[in-house]
């Protein structure tokens, strides 16, 4: 695991390290809880905080809870305070101030290291149900609510953004006539070519996917172009043979005015022409500089 260790003692923090490198943990050393933040929003993301409670500059109280808002949904972070105190109402402000776990200061070797064990079957657990709750169990790519999730996040960020919506066409054909089993392999096989256009893809329901590009139409309008060719041009392997499939796409950029919901609905709106003007086929929605907007198709070799 990766440890992020902080104690204003540099004896502590050689102590701790030595046991956590012994066990093959990797481990990064802060003398202040200022610091500690700071290695915190600079860097990768850390499995364990190991802190101390007393710091020149701020509490190892204050070092949980900013922690805990700095950890991201996605990376939990595990927090054990370290304190030489005994006192139950230190032990009572360290747990709600975020920490998961209180260890006695200097640790004894075989505690910490159970303790550790503990944490990381926490996390295991924490990461298995985030993934649950994330991604789309069939295709493996991020369901409908992590996408909308990661829309909400971009909403105060600077763009340009765009949305790319596909929708596999006569998918209810293929269902019906090759059955349930070969229209799972269809989107399977849709979910697997997605990602080698751009692992950000996720699977928004039934046979509807989707993407945020944070760029301008032409950047967008390339991926959903490369992700259509991916598609069209090879034949889907199925539990009833090869299965030639094409998909509808709709590209629509997000206006610095508005919200996600108008460049989805937009995106839609392309989707659905491309499928009233053939299918197998990109439409990319363009805003006006009146607020209207026009469609037209990119080209394509079929």
């Amino acid at each position: 695991m990766r440890v992020l260790v902080a104690d204003p003692s540099a004896e502590e923090r050689a102590l701790v390290a030595s046991i956590l490198q012994e066990d093959n943990h990797e481990v990064i050393l802060a003398e202040d809880g200022a610091v500690a933040i700071q290695i915190l929003r600079a860097g990768q993301p850390f499995d364990v905080l190991i802190t101390a409670i007393e710091f020149p500059t701020m509490s190892g109280f204050e070092l949980c809870w900013e922690a805990r808002l700095i950890a991201s949904q996605g990376n939990p972070l595990y927090v054990i305070v370290m304190s030489t105190s005994r006192d139950e109402a230190k032990l009572v402000e360290a747990l709600d101030s975020g920490a998961d776990d209180f260890i006695n200061s200097p640790p004894r070797k075989s505690e910490l290291l159970a303790r550790l064990r503990a944490a990381g079957r926490l996390l295991s657990a924490h990461r298995d149900l985030i993934r649950l709750a994330s991604f789309d169990s069939l295709t493996g790519l991020r369901n409908r609510r992590s996408f909308f999730e990661e829309l909400d996040g971009c909403l105060f960020e600077e763009g340009p953004f765009s949305v790319i919506v596909l929708d596999v066409d006569h998918f209810k054909r293929i269902n019906d006539t090759n059955g349930h089993e070969v229209g799972d392999d269809v989107l399977r096989e849709i979910g697997r070519r997605a990602v080698e256009v751009d692992k950000g893809f996720a699977r928004l329901g039934g046979e509807e996917f989707g993407l945020l590009v944070r760029g301008g139409l032409p950047a967008a309008a390339e991926k959903a172009e490369a992700l259509r060719r991916a598609i069209a041009s090879t034949p889907f392997e199925t539990a009833n043979g090869p299965l030639d499939v094409t998909a509808s796409i709709g590209v629509a950029q997000k206006k610095a005015s508005d919200g996600f919901d108008k460049a989805l609905k937009e995106a839609d709106i392309a989707l659905y022409a491309a499928k009233s003007a053939g299918r197998n086929r990109v439409t990319l929605s363009r805003t006006m500089s009146e607020g209207d907007f026009m469609l037209f198709d990119m080209p394509h070799v079929a």
